[in-house]
């Protein structure tokens, strides 16, 4: 009779596991689309208005940060260093800085830490913020060509930039080596 019960409780425990099992597989279907990124319409420091789709390409790089910020200079020669590898394989970065108070450091900041790509200027700090849930700096957005987000980190440490990389080579399809970035 103990035999019979333990065989009906297997049983039981099988059933529910089933269940649960089948339960996560149909809510895993209805998962929504994959998180799209606010398009931004943001001026360079010259007034001239630039878009998101002003740099639609294979990946793009967001970078928001603002010049005194330390962990931005940290950052910033890893992002030079892959904006360099990467930008004849399809990847556009694009910094926007979210102190407008800071704006007047850029030319001379731009100059200090060789920027060769494009820094925008907010509208406000606090509409940043909302619009891309910003709590720290740098916060760095990976998008796909489609606008979608691949990748989202706030903040930098040292080494970060390891896991950024390898993101932004599956972004662009790379067969990428700890130690070696090839071409496919």
């Amino acid at each position: 009779m103990q035999r019979s019960f333990k065989k009906r409780i297997q049983g039981a425990v099988l059933c529910l596991c089933c269940l649960l099992v089948a339960s996560l597989l149909l809510h895993c279907e209805n998962v929504p689309a994959a998180e799209k990124f606010k398009p931004f319409k943001l001026k360079t420091l010259d007034g001239t208005t630039k878009r998101l789709q002003d740099y639609s390409n294979k990946a793009v790089l967001v970078m928001f940060l603002f010049p005194k910020c330390a962990y931005c200079n940290i950052a910033l020669p890893e992002v030079l260093k892959m904006y360099d590898t990467y930008k004849d394989q399809g990847l556009s970065v694009v910094s926007i800085n979210v102190m407008p108070d800071q704006n007047k450091l850029i030319p001379d900041w731009q100059t200090k830490y060789h920027v060769t790509f494009p820094v925008l200027i907010g509208a406000s700090q606090n509409s940043l913020m909302d619009d891309y849930q910003l709590t720290a700096t740098p916060t760095f957005y990976l998008l796909g060509e489609k606008g979608e987000v691949l990748f989202r980190q706030s903040k930098y440490e040292r080494g970060d930039e390891k896991t950024m990389d390898a993101k932004i080579a599956d972004a662009l399809k790379i067969i990428h080596n700890a130690a070696v970035v090839q071409k496919p």
